[in-house]
């Protein structure tokens, strides 16, 4: 009997726990499900939309391959209509920033500068890659500086930017700034770009050095002249001073 007595006992006190905590942890359970399963789906999601950019981009090189060193612009026309739709459907997505660089590369080298400002200037307003944000700023700034407009080239290059693009922004900078006629502040530059090469960029060194020693001489020798001004003064006071006695 007392066996039977707590038996029940038992059942009475796990039906009020369950009374009381058995919707909580029906409710955690579903949402422990709900989790697995959406994350299941947008990985999935996820994965299909990476894979529809990839063929789209694939296409468009495909394009922009066939087009290459042909008389029409057939194939440039199909690149262009891919990479509009790269940009409607994926326009966060790497894939639509690599065409519109390369679409900007395309203009500039038909001399189609705004076209290429267009292009690049859509990057710095959707690219969510960091590093596809920092070549389309450089771009644009030479873009700018081509179409003569110097000093928003010159802005679009302010700030700290990592190591990697330190030196192509510096070498950029002197670039512009030699345009304007300011051969001083390009040779800094260049000397800046020379000290801020990465190992793996070596090979930029030879020009830039180039760059750099064919503005030393004017620098050198205004540097000599004011150097000698002092002396040479002297030397007129001196020679004044010996005809007076």
């Amino acid at each position: 009997m007392a066996d039977h007595i707590t038996e029940e006992e038992q059942i009475e006190t796990l039906k009020r726990w369950w009374a009381e905590n058995g919707t909580g942890i029906v409710t955690g359970v579903v949402l422990a499900l709900a989790g697995y399963f959406g994350y299941q789906w947008w990985q999935t999601s996820e994965r299909d939309k990476a894979e529809a950019a990839s063929n789209l981009y694939q296409s468009f090189v495909e394009a922009v391959s066939a087009n290459e060193g042909q008389p029409d612009n057939k194939q440039l026309t199909t690149a262009k209509s891919v990479a509009r739709q790269l940009k409607d459907e994926f326009g966060k997505r790497i894939y639509a920033s690599q065409a519109a660089l390369r679409l900007a590369a395309i203009a500039a080298g038909n001399n189609d500068l705004e076209a290429a400002a267009k292009q690049l200037q859509w990057v710095l307003d959707n690219a969510s890659e960091p590093s596809m944000e920092l070549l389309a700023k450089r771009r644009l700034a030479a873009v700018k500086a081509a179409r003569g407009e110097p000093d928003e080239a010159l802005a679009l290059l302010e700030g700290e930017v990592p190591p990697a693009f330190a030196a192509l922004y510096a070498e950029t900078r002197g670039d512009i700034l030699l345009q304007k006629g300011d051969e001083a502040g390009a040779h800094s530059a260049y000397q800046q770009a020379l000290a801020q090469l990465l190992p793996d960029q070596a090979n930029s060194a030879r020009l830039l050095r180039m760059k750099s020693e064919s503005l030393a001489p004017a620098e050198e020798e205004a540097a000599a002249e004011d150097s000698a001004g002092p002396a040479q003064s002297g030397t007129d006071a001196q020679d004044q001073e010996s005809s007076e006695q």
